[in-house]
């Protein structure tokens, strides 16, 4: 028999425990589920440093019990480890898969966020968890006065090859383009770091290795001349990718995925709000993602109260 509420979030980060507590404030049941643990992409932080309210900024995962105990000292209901398989839609509510059952509900928030991009050049499947990581502050610690590559040059690879520096004995940053893309505060510290050293106008072409990864194949975007490297680790930050597969045609997407929502965060299908790095926008940061969450939960807020 299907369990319902009046609302629910799909997925746990900061754009869907917001959701949550606005919901919750608003006297309206919900439940959240994640398909893992509850956090979402601030987890993967070792320091967050432009979240207001934290002047000596925060680690990523403090920030985020603090969310999920506030959103659950409103009474939020938190599902972990239950992934949406597939949302249907009749008798003006909707029906969640899951894979322990049903849930039912008059609207949805879908705050699923997005998963890593990649590359898919020969040997980076293959050394997955053997060298080939997406996510330096879960497996930094493996790679203890290593020598690793992180590619990419946005504020994640930036941060997160910040976060190395302290644990490897040297990190390169591979980068496709002459400048990067980081804030110029980060950029300044890596400048500043001695065991920093920034690969320019380059990009991996090929991961090599017996069990583990032990060099990388090197392409100069410019020459086009190709250069190996001996390497211990390779973190990969090259984009994000939403995982919406589950909305199927409930929604529209652009051509990179992403879903297309209205100002108050609606979408073609009424009662689904969408919020968070999942849709389409020019910002994806902790402070965004709060807000959407807000904004999705009132928008919601309303539509409930128009519907009942």
């Amino acid at each position: 028999m299907a369990e319902h509420y009046e609302a629910v979030v799909i997925g746990g980060g900061p754009a869907g425990l917001t959701a949550g507590i606005y919901l919750m404030r608003a006297g309206i049941s919900t439940i959240l589920l994640e398909k893992g643990i509850v956090g979402g992409a601030p987890l993967m932080t070792d320091h967050v440093e432009n979240y207001p309210g934290f002047p000596d900024g925060i680690a990523g995962k403090d920030l985020m019990a603090r969310m999920a105990e506030q959103a659950k000292r409103f009474g939020l209901v938190v599902s972990e480890f239950t992934g949406v398989e597939k949302i249907g839609r009749s008798k003006e509510q909707f029906e969640i898969e899951h894979g322990g059952g049903i849930f039912t509900a008059k609207g949805i928030v879908v705050a699923v966020g997005t998963e890593p991009a990649k590359l898919g050049i020969p040997g980076e499947t293959e050394f997955t968890g053997r060298g080939v990581s997406y996510c330096a502050t879960c497996d930094g610690m493996f790679f203890r006065n290593a020598k690793v590559a992180v590619v990419g040059g946005g504020d994640a690879a930036i941060q997160e090859a910040l976060t190395l520096a302290n644990l490897a004995s040297q990190v390169y940053i591979v980068h496709r383009r002459g400048e990067l893309r980081a804030q110029k505060i980060l950029q300044d510290r890596v400048f500043k770091n001695s065991k920093m050293t920034v690969l320019w106008n380059c990009r991996p072409s090929e991961i090599k290795g017996k069990d583990q990864v032990e060099s990388m194949v090197l392409k100069d975007t410019v020459t086009g001349e190709l250069t190996e490297m001996p390497i211990d680790g390779v973190f990969f930050y090259v984009g994000s990718q939403p995982s919406t597969a589950f909305l199927d045609d409930l929604v529209d997407r652009d051509e990179a995925g992403f879903i297309l929502t209205e100002e108050d965060l609606s979408t073609r299908t009424p009662g689904l709000f969408v919020a968070g790095d999942t849709r389409k926008k020019l910002l994806r940061q902790v402070t965004t993602a709060v807000g959407d969450g807000a904004l999705a939960a009132v928008g919601l807020e309303h539509y409930l109260l128009e519907t009942r």
